[in-house]
């Protein structure tokens, strides 16, 4: 018996998805550390149709960001092996999710069941549903851009070529921007920019100029996200992106970025006195570090003394407390790690696991702890209530201390870096600086 071909049902939202997204929220809100939420008022509200893409880092995390912050339903094609089981497809139409067809999924007729879900894209766009599309296809952990596909184009010409009107559907950019987008209560960041337009692109036989829209696209996504180009320089320049902690700027700050990046690409590929010398003294720093036994981040130092935190020396001081106030999540936050570290083998799935199983258990756990507590006190209900109170808010408590302790750590290292007087730590550095001279020589 071969496997079914699928029709997702026409629809704009949906009631599991609308419960979910609070626990979505939670579950992002509480995981990362947010710093900002830029532009978001850009994207269009009441019923009109928008296409919402993002830079791809971080696995399964990087949808349910977008979930948890764009204020309406978005509908997203996902593998179509999950898809199989009846009950899990259930499920996932539920959460407004579409099967695509890979190479992998072994039908024979694989352009014409992925035709069939490009049909039901373009209905829900029609009916003003917001679909979520990744335009480079796959995640990748490195902070970079990598080559579009063609599958939103071909989706919006299609879509332009039935309804007219599409021509003017919001594509909205959002640009994704992790600290680490594995350790819990890192900084996050998230930048929205304008609609990108496209009708221009279209000629008088309905037909878009794919070269010319993807460009745009990805300039407007270089705009958002950080985008270390080109591929052999991304090692190279990478501690130096880190150096500049773009999860903390203001949308003010960050506009110099972008600027920089492209100036760094075009140096790189028309200078090469410049990128052999940035070359040589990244080497040199690389090696140092590496033979201290690679001591700190260079977040926490910044590119000169002045970028060096403020110590927080309360923070170490609460972790006892934030340890008592997590006691009611201790056990499933415990099975939660060891679990993800028994079976998450890449490291840009590690957030979206603990996620999900944190999303469930956690919550559980405090029902149970509860239920056990109400059933040897008096009254029952008000117990089983302090319980869940002390679950939710002892572990947001614990958290916040987690994240002010990272503060903390990232300042003490930077103090001792900038100020240390052995001689490994003067070694490194001056040659830390002596990186910092070759990318602005």
């Amino acid at each position: 018996m071969g496997k079914p071909v699928f029709t997702p049902p026409v629809q704009t939202s949906h009631l599991y998805y609308r419960l979910a997204d609070i626990l979505v929220w939670a579950g992002v809100t509480r995981y990362h550390r947010i710093r900002g939420l830029h532009g978001f008022e850009h994207i269009p509200q009441g019923d009109e149709p928008a296409i919402v893409i993002s830079n791809h880092q971080n696995g399964m995390m990087d949808p349910l960001i977008s979930c948890a912050f764009v204020p309406r339903q978005i509908h997203w094609l996902t593998r179509a092996d999950v898809f199989w089981n009846p009950v899990a497809r259930h499920i996932m139409y539920g959460f407004n999710q579409m099967p695509i067809y890979r190479q992998r999924d072994r039908v024979a007729d694989i352009r014409h069941r992925n035709d069939i879900i490009f049909d039901v894209c373009v209905e829900r766009l029609q009916a003003g549903a917001v679909m979520g599309i990744f335009p480079e296809g796959n995640h990748n952990p490195f902070p970079s851009l990598r080559a579009f596909k063609g599958g939103l184009a071909a989706l919006v010409e299609r879509a332009v070529e039935r309804y007219p009107e599409l021509k003017n559907i919001q594509i909205m950019p959002i640009g994704l921007d992790y600290e680490h987008y594995a350790d819990f209560k890192r900084q996050f960041q998230a930048r929205c920019g304008a609609p990108v337009a496209f009708a221009d692109l279209i000629d008088e036989e309905g037909k878009l100029d794919k070269v010319a829209f993807n460009d745009r696209l990805r300039q407007s996504l270089r705009q958002l996200a950080v985008d270390i180009q080109p591929a052999e320089a991304q090692p190279i320049l990478h501690p130096a992106v880190r150096a500049l902690r773009t999860t903390e700027m203001t949308w003010d700050e960050w506009q110099e970025v972008p600027g920089m990046l492209d100036r760094w690409e075009s140096r790189w590929t028309s200078d090469e006195a410049w990128r052999d010398n940035v070359t040589s003294a990244f080497d040199a720093w690389e090696s140092v570090w590496n033979d201290a036994g690679r001591p700190g981040r260079p977040e926490a130092w910044g590119s000169d003394p002045d970028q060096a935190r403020q110590p927080k020396s309360w923070a170490p001081v609460l972790r006892p407390l934030g340890w008592v106030a997590n006691l009611p999540s201790w056990p499933a936050s415990m099975l939660i790690r060891w679990w993800v570290a028994q079976t998450v083998k890449k490291e840009e799935f590690v957030s979206t696991m603990s996620l999900g199983y944190g999303m469930l258990l956690v919550p559980l756990t405090w029902m149970l702890w509860g239920g056990i507590v109400a059933a040897f006190a008096s009254p029952g209900w008000i117990v089983f209530a302090a319980m869940w109170a002390w679950g939710q808010v002892g572990s947001k408590f614990h958290d916040w201390v987690v994240g002010q302790n990272h503060h903390h750590r990232d300042a003490v290292d930077g103090r001792e870096f900038w100020t240390g007087t052995q001689p490994a730590q003067v070694d490194l550095r001056d040659k830390w600086l002596g990186y910092w001279q070759a990318l602005k020589g």
